[in-house]
């Protein structure tokens, strides 16, 4: 009986004796893990180093290699390359033998190398979206200085707008086209012509605006059209008209103009323009009238205008005159400090005789240019 409880006890204090060094390396194992997490939270590279280059020899390594790799894999997981990169490198540093370390190595450096060119994209379309966000703190910047005055400048350079303007800053507007094909149909019902005549035409338009808001300015145009179409062509060799007006716009109704000036309506006169009833020659008249400017039809700006041609007053044979035209510009390039736009324009000329009715009536085609208003 003594003898097998003293058996009993001998088996129990062997296992215990075996069962100590288990959990002696259990415990210190488990000491090195926590210190991995810490250094996996701080990411430390010098403390990782550290840490497997004094285990390295320990019987138990690869037991703190498969922990450190598990921790680079959630690094992965939550693509957070740039640490996993550092410490899979650490890893074959005190193991070139690892494997399984080596191509895990070949696996981030494919992800990272894909992230950085997401990231380095991510970055371009924001520099794009910072550099549209200046540009337009700029446009404000440019309309907050013409609407108000900068009182003083802070400490920080910064200008303090304080009050709005009561006037507006003064600017110009300036646009030129060349027509280059300016059709005209000449029609007379007493001597019966109808005529189509061709040349080229030039417009010029500039307008200043006071600080008042009101716009004056000054338009000229010129067409001549040398080229017949029909065969009453020999009855009118050559046609044409020249308008220089002056403008003004006062600040209560924007964009409307009340124009007067000088006006020439060429006729060529020859041997065969006796036949005919139509004005002998050239009149001048002077020239009242009314145009509405830029109404925006989306991108298209039209202009319409009308006229009073008082020269008739001074011809016995013209009882009435007046003229009408309309424009239509179109954009297309943006430049600068300019912009280039296509015009369809209509322009009409009508004078009530005493003999009956002649009316000039053309279709202007032209390529325009005008200084971009910033």
């Amino acid at each position: 009986m003594i003898f097998r409880k003293i058996k009993v006890y001998t088996i129990l204090v062997l296992l215990f004796s075996f069962a100590l060094p288990a959990f002696a390396v259990e415990e210190y194992i488990s000491d090195i893990y926590k210190k991995i997490d810490q250094i996996f939270i701080i990411q430390s590279e010098d403390q990782l180093n550290t840490l497997l280059s004094d285990n390295n020899e320990d019987s138990n390594y690869y037991l703190i290699e498969n922990y450190t790799e598990k921790k680079i894999r959630r690094l992965i997981v939550n693509n957070e390359y740039d640490f996993a990169m550092t410490a899979i490198i650490i890893v074959i540093e005190n193991n070139l033998d690892n494997e399984q370390a080596v191509e895990m190595y070949s696996v981030i450096a494919d992800a990272y190398k894909v992230q950085q060119e997401h990231e380095a994209e991510l970055e371009y379309q924001r520099q794009l979206e910072l550099a549209r966000i200046e540009k337009e703190k700029e446009k404000q910047r440019v309309n907050v200085e013409k609407e108000y005055v900068a009182a003083k400048n802070t400490n920080s350079g910064k200008s303090v707008y304080v009050t709005g303007k009561e006037t507006k800053l003064t600017s110009y507007r300036w646009k030129v086209a060349l027509g280059l094909a300016d059709f005209v149909y000449l029609h007379d019902n007493s001597s019966n012509i109808n005529s189509l005549h061709y040349g080229p035409s030039l417009s010029f338009n500039y307008e200043y605006m006071l600080e008042s808001k009101t716009i004056i300015g000054a338009e000229l145009f010129a067409g001549v059209q040398p080229i017949g179409m029909a065969e009453e062509k020999s009855l009118v060799p050559l046609i044409g008209d020249i308008d220089v007006k002056l403008k003004l716009s006062p600040s209560l109704i924007p964009n409307l103009f009340i124009t007067t000036g000088f006006g020439v309506v060429l006729s060529q006169k020859d041997a065969n323009q006796k036949k005919t009833n139509l004005i002998v020659g050239t009149m001048y008249t002077p020239i009242v009238g009314i145009k509405y400017e830029r109404i925006s039809l989306g991108n298209v700006k039209v202009d319409l205008g009308a006229e009073w041609y008082a020269g008739h007053l001074f011809y016995d044979n013209i009882n009435f005159a007046m003229g009408a035209e309309a424009n239509a510009q179109i954009p297309f390039a943006d430049l600068d400090k300019v912009s280039l736009n296509f015009n369809i324009g209509l322009r009409d000329k009508v004078l009530v005789k005493a003999s009956g009715l002649e009316n000039r009536a053309s279709l202007i085609l032209a390529i325009g240019a005008e200084n971009v208003i910033k």
